[in-house]
């Protein structure tokens, strides 16, 4: 388990709304260099709920690459005026990991591509907007975007951990890949939000920073992944003859049981709060298979390596 994550693990569930902004690293990321070999010919129907939500799982795959390498952009330009260096070594970890969960998904991407699904004129989109987005926004947008996404990471990587009936009976590679990158996204939800913390500031001009990134990420965000779901569904045959019925199946699944997006949005909604913290959700006891984890997909891709 990560340093310092069974100590937050212990609080009792009545202290989890108490925990004041952090001073500190609560649970210290960690690089991890794992390899995933997801099946290709499995890549248009391996959710256990079928081709619609399968395709939901892989346009937000497509939005990793670009997305994650405006996260570690965003991160690189603040590490020197980074003053704990406890935070400043969980930066480097977090860069990290975003490093290695971009490769994993440019990978995972091109099986889409290889399928026949417009997965490289997606992804060109999305490195199109947010180099947009980075190169027409003030030196803080890129970071106070980068918090309010990873809290939608983060929050999406709670779901799949706590309730993991939404993806147990999927192809084993996808969701041992999906559950290292949940894992993940837990472990340093609240890296990116230190940092602006301790470099921009926490005041009210920075709560209003912060939330109106959240709003505008939030009106680009879905509308740019339900357009990408659409535009996968539509390449995929095996959504189109499903009709309308997989659009419904991928709605219940995601609004009403097990309710991936449903379930997730009272958190959500405590981005908006003053005194927000990503670890005012205390859920550092869903890292503890993280170990697990590691040791079965480095034994089920060490003929790989």
């Amino acid at each position: 388990m990560s340093k310092n994550a069974s100590d937050v693990a212990k609080k009792t569930p009545h202290a989890e709304r108490e925990i004041p902004h952090s001073d500190s690293v609560n649970v210290m990321p960690e690089r991890r260099d794992l390899h995933f070999v997801p099946p290709g010919e499995r890549i248009c129907d391996w959710h256990k709920e079928g081709p619609n939500v399968t395709q939901f799982m892989n346009a937000l795959s497509l939005l990793f690459p670009a997305g994650e390498r405006m996260f570690i952009d965003a991160i690189r330009s603040y590490r020197d005026e980074i003053p704990d260096p406890d935070l400043k070594k969980a930066a480097t970890a977090f860069i990290g990991q975003e490093a290695m969960h971009s490769r994993e998904h440019i990978e995972y991407n091109e099986l889409m591509e290889n399928a026949g699904l417009p997965a490289h004129k997606l992804d060109a989109f999305t490195w199109r907007l947010l180099d947009w987005i980075k190169q027409n926004t003030p030196k803080s947008m890129p970071l106070a975007a980068t918090i309010a996404l990873e809290h939608y990471t983060a929050l999406m990587g709670d779901m799949l951990l706590r309730y993991p009936e939404m993806m147990h009976g999927s192809q084993e590679d996808f969701e041992r890949m999906w559950r290292w990158h949940a894992l993940e996204e837990v472990e340093h939800k609240a890296v990116a939000y230190d940092v602006y913390e301790k470099c921009i500031g926490r005041g009210p001009r920075n709560w209003a920073e912060r939330t109106l990134a959240m709003t505008l990420a939030t009106a680009i965000f879905w509308p740019v992944l339900m357009s990408f779901y659409w535009q996968m569904s539509r390449a995929d045959e095996n959504c189109r003859k499903q009709g309308w019925r997989g659009h419904l199946k991928l709605a219940n699944f995601m609004l009403g049981k097990p309710g991936f997006i449903r379930r997730m949005i009272p958190e959500w909604l405590s981005y908006f709060q003053y005194s927000f913290h990503p670890w005012q959700q205390n859920n550092a006891h869903l890292l503890a298979e993280l170990d697990e984890l590691v040791d079965d997909a480095e034994a089920a891709y060490a003929t790989h390596h």
